[in-house]
This record gives C-alpha cells, sequence and structure tokens, in this order.
C-alpha cells in the first residue's frame, strides 16, 4: 500500500505513545514475542476485512490471496496486492487496476512476447476508476483502529506476563 493510507500519530498523548517508551525497556525477547503474537492475531483480521471487500474473482486472487501483515517494534504493516507473476515480473499495473480501477478507455503499453511494444485500450475489466480505492483502502482505514488496539493489547499482556514471571 501506498504511504499515507492510513496511520495513526505517535505525537499525541496516546496508548500507543506509551507502548512506543516500553517497548524500548524491554528485553529483544519479549519485543519478539509481542511482534509474533501481534502479527498471528491481525493477520486473519486483515485477510477478513480484504475478502468482505474483493467482489471479483480477480480482486480476490490479487489483493485478498495477498494480503498479510508484518509487524515490528515500531510498526504495523498491512499488504495487499504483492502479486508476481511465473518468470518473477511484478504485477503492479493490475494490483493498482484492480484497487483503484482501470476506466474502458484508458490506453495503455504492452509489450508483445517477441519483445514488440504497442498501445491498446484497457477495457472494462476492471471497472471504473474509483479514487479511494475498492479493497485494501477502505479495510485498511475500518481496521488500522482494531489493529492498535490489538497491538496494545498483546504488548500489554506479554510484558506482565514477564513481569509476573520475574525475566
Amino acid at each position: 500500500m501506498a504511504r499515507g493510507a492510513g496511520s495513526i500519530s505517535l505525537l499525541i498523548d496516546s496508548p500507543l505513545q506509551t507502548l512506543a517508551r516500553s517497548l524500548r525497556a524491554v528485553g529483544p525477547e519479549t519485543r519478539k514475542q509481542i511482534n509474533a503474537a501481534t502479527k498471528s492475531a491481525a493477520n486473519p483480521i486483515w485477510k477478513q476485512e480484504t475478502a468482505g471487500r474483493a467482489l471479483t474473482k480477480m480482486q480476490q486472487e490479487g489483493l485478498v490471496s495477498t494480503a498479510s501483515v508484518g509487524v515490528s517494534s515500531r510498526n504495523v504493516t498491512l499488504r495487499a496486492g504483492g502479486l508476481t507473476f511465473k518468470g518473477g515480473r511484478s504485477a503492479d499495473r493490475i494490483t493498482g487496476a484492480l484497487e483503484f480501477g482501470g476506466g474502458a478507455g484508458k490506453v495503455i503499453r504492452v509489450r508483445s512476447r517477441k519483445g514488440k511494444q504497442y498501445t491498446r485500450r484497457l477495457g472494462p475489466a476492471f471497472g471504473p476508476q474509483y479514487r479511494n480505492g475498492r479493497v485494501a483502502y477502505p479495510a485498511a482505514r475500518d481496521s488500522i483502529p482494531r489493529f492498535a488496539s490489538l497491538w496494545v493489547q498483546t504488548a500489554r499482556r506479554t510484558i506482565h506476563g514477564q513481569i509476573e514471571k520475574g525475566v
């Protein structure tokens, strides 16, 4: 996803700011546990959010099947549309069209198997253009507060568990 699709600032006083400060104080093993637990809980939520918005089989295969969550000590990253064709070629154009539409009259440049470039019209496969996205962007807007809450709760539970163990 592009930057700015949805984020929460830590500049205001919030539980996330407290979490960021506390993660600096805990050991690396505790941080790994927090990240792993957050990722395992967040992945099904992200898949479910994107799957509920995908209307076509192409959106299911291109955006939902590739949806994943990355968690670090500083960030929770939502990914969708990481398609790669056989041979290693990236499918960035297609995933963009799946998310934002393409418009049937849009002219695109294509290269044939033999290497010759030509232009053609995109056609109706991707539907009309839609500025705000259809699958991943609305899913991110709706689920970011949920992931923030999950991250704080998981960190709190893990840190309290470590304190009770006496680590």
